[in-house]
């Protein structure tokens, strides 16, 4: 009876410390959620082929040839900060391109394989949700203003450039879920949607003509940051 008790006693013992335990690395999670973070992203981009209207001085006329787009990839970094449990704002600067094949813009016209890419500079708004009911894991949704500092459009022929380049104005919605490794570090995966609308592109330094078209990159992405 009394060893039975004795091991009652240690058992509940051990309950209470692994409960004590988990909660005080639940703070300490909590507590390093709080405040400043960096991370670095890359991820896969993809976009829907796009109509370009394609002009240029001395021909009559718009041609509205479509531009078949292939897969590419991105790459940036953010700096962000909490603002409670549940919100944070974060700037982050990104590079995202698509490949295109051999393609004519019209007759007369720059031709040959390329890409479609963009620089920018977001200010992105998320909420998170604890959707999972793990203290580690945060799944968020947001939406970000960004400034396209650079778009542009290459064709390259036997050696020859062709470019086309401008900047605007976009949005962005964000969706995905943050992992904490430790209380410092974490590993982020989301998928995030960008749009700017007719946004004109003109011809750099012996390229004539200008062309205005969507931009809209599917970009699925993995981050890796640390909280400070």
């Amino acid at each position: 009876m009394f060893n039975g008790l004795v091991s009652s006693k240690r058992r509940r013992w051990v309950r209470w410390v692994a409960i004590a335990t988990a909660g005080v690395c639940s703070a300490s999670i909590t507590s390093a959620a709080q405040g400043w973070y960096a991370a670095g992203t890359v991820g896969v981009v993809s976009q829907a082929d796009q109509k370009l209207a394609y002009s240029r001085p001395g021909v009559a006329g718009v041609a509205s040839p479509t531009l078949p787009l292939d897969t590419g990839f991105l790459a940036g970094g953010s700096i962000g900060r909490y603002l409670g449990e549940v919100w944070r704002l974060e700037t982050e600067f990104a590079y995202q391109s698509v490949d295109h094949p051999v393609f004519t813009l019209a007759a007369g016209g720059p031709s040959g394989d390329g890409n479609y890419a963009s620089t920018s500079i977001a200010v992105n708004a998320l909420r998170e949700f604890d959707l999972i009911g793990s203290p580690r894991a945060r799944t968020y949704a947001g939406v970000g203003a960004v400034y396209l500092t650079e778009v542009d459009i290459d064709f390259e022929n036997t050696g020859v450039e062709q470019s086309f380049s401008g900047s605007g104005t976009a949005f962005q919605a964000l969706l995905g879920a943050r992992y904490a490794l430790s209380e410092r570090a974490f590993i982020d995966a989301g998928v995030r949607y960008l749009l700017a609308s007719n946004v004109e592109l003109n011809g750099e330094t012996g390229t004539t003509g200008k062309i205005k078209a969507d931009y809209e990159p599917l970009a699925v992405t993995v981050s890796f940051g640390w909280r400070f």
